[in-house]
């Protein structure tokens, strides 16, 4: 009897490690589908668990947002140097660059803590998104995130669906790295460099946007 009340136990035991066995060959297809989609599932504020395919995706995005630009702009004049940038900023009454448009600070910052960088680059998609807004008459306030900023100068026209598509890419990465997702100094690098035709991009605003006739000061010196 102490026996078969033995056999009855292991039996119990083991009873539900074979149903999970079980169950797991015979739904195997139906749930690598349903872990597929977690990988990709939205946290709240945006933000995305696959990390490497964001960048990916992102990079193939900031291609073709370069490839878009129009030829025109780039024969227009000379580009803002970085070293007037911040003064050029405050004579338009615009919130200053954090690193002066110069990203080598943020790849220089990678090295040290790469998560440190993004949330860096995080503050200077911000300042961009901002101060687009001034410059167009795009009404904003404290409190509107640099997305809902994107989303709305994209219904302004003051720029492109896919540019408010890189941004905003750009920023949920940056998001992912606030939130603590662990990012890899080449992962770090390389979402800087994604956000760089965006910072060519503004640099040109910065030089041709405004009626002002502004030119280097090397120029203006000669």
């Amino acid at each position: 009897m102490d026996i078969a009340k033995l056999v009855l136990e292991y039996i119990r035991a083991f009873v539900w490690p074979v149903t999970l066995v079980a169950a797991l060959a015979l739904f195997r297809k139906e749930l690598a589908v349903l872990l597929a989609r977690l990988r990709k599932a939205a946290l709240p504020g945006g933000v995305t668990l696959d990390f490497p395919e964001e960048v990916q995706a992102a990079r193939s995005l900031s291609e073709e947002v370069r490839k878009a630009q129009k030829p025109p702009e780039q024969k227009r004049g000379p580009a803002l140097p970085l070293n007037e940038v911040n003064a050029r900023l405050l004579s338009l009454k615009l919130q200053p660059s954090p690193s002066g448009l110069d990203f080598s600070y943020y790849r220089t910052l990678a090295e040290q803590d790469p998560n440190l960088a993004l949330a860096g680059l995080r503050m200077e998609m911000e300042t961009m998104a901002r101060n687009l807004a001034v410059g167009f008459n795009v009404a904003l306030s404290a409190r509107d995130s640099a997305g809902s900023l994107l989303r709305r100068l994209r219904q302004a026209g003051a720029i492109t669906s896919e540019q408010a598509e890189l941004g905003e890419s750009i920023l949920n990465l940056c998001n992912q790295a606030l939130h603590g997702t662990r990012v890899s100094l080449n992962e770090a690098e390389a979402v800087i460099d994604i956000a760089e035709v965006l910072r060519q991009q503004y640099i040109s605003w910065l030089s041709w946007g405004f009626p002002d006739g502004w030119q280097p000061k090397n120029v203006r010196a000669g």
